[in-house]
């Protein structure tokens, strides 16, 4: 139970039938009497609403080189960069009339290093999510890992961490 006196600015967060997140900033108006007690807050325009994308893994912005395999031979096989990676996902870039819009689902491959000196190579399966244009008519791809193994995640997950552990110690940001 909290005590917020009339014209306490604070963040309302809230999610909706699809799970979105939202925030929007608000204020307490004056306070509701009936059998709960309520407060009545300031609702402004849903166009004020800001969309909150929450992550379930930690992403890194990091290049690596990545095969990238259609599914079902829509195109040749071609190599690029990642521009960031999670364990459930990547953002890949492309140069400029790469024509992949019309695929649903494909293979990355790529080789990770780790600490240990082993490497480890991971064909993952992954959904399309939406390609987006960058600089200079670049595209970025965004692609959701589907149902990775538990081997591959943990290292993907191993390898962000140990990126970040370097980046720290080399007093970057991550």
């Amino acid at each position: 139970m909290a005590f917020l006196m009339d014209g306490t600015q604070f963040n309302v967060t809230f999610s909706n039938e699809e799970q979105a997140v939202y925030v929007f900033d608000s204020e307490v108006l004056g306070k509701v009497k009936g059998r709960i007690p309520m407060m009545q807050l300031l609702l402004p325009e849903a166009e004020t609403f800001v969309k909150i994308q929450r992550r379930q893994y930690v992403r890194l912005d990091v290049t690596l080189d990545t095969a990238i395999h259609p599914e079902h031979s829509e195109f040749p096989p071609f190599r690029a960069l990642t521009e960031d990676i999670s364990a459930g996902g990547a953002s890949i870039r492309l140069l400029k009339g790469t024509n992949i819009q019309s695929v649903s689902q494909l293979y990355l491959w790529m080789a990770l290093t780790l600490k240990s000196g082993g490497i480890h190579y991971l064909r993952l399966k992954s959904k399309v999510i939406r390609v987006t244009e960058k600089e200079h008519r670049n595209m970025l791809l965004h692609v959701q890992f589907l149902e990775p193994s538990k081997n591959d995640v943990k290292t993907l997950m191993r390898f962000i961490f140990e990126k970040q552990v370097d980046l720290k110690k080399k007093g970057l940001h991550v």
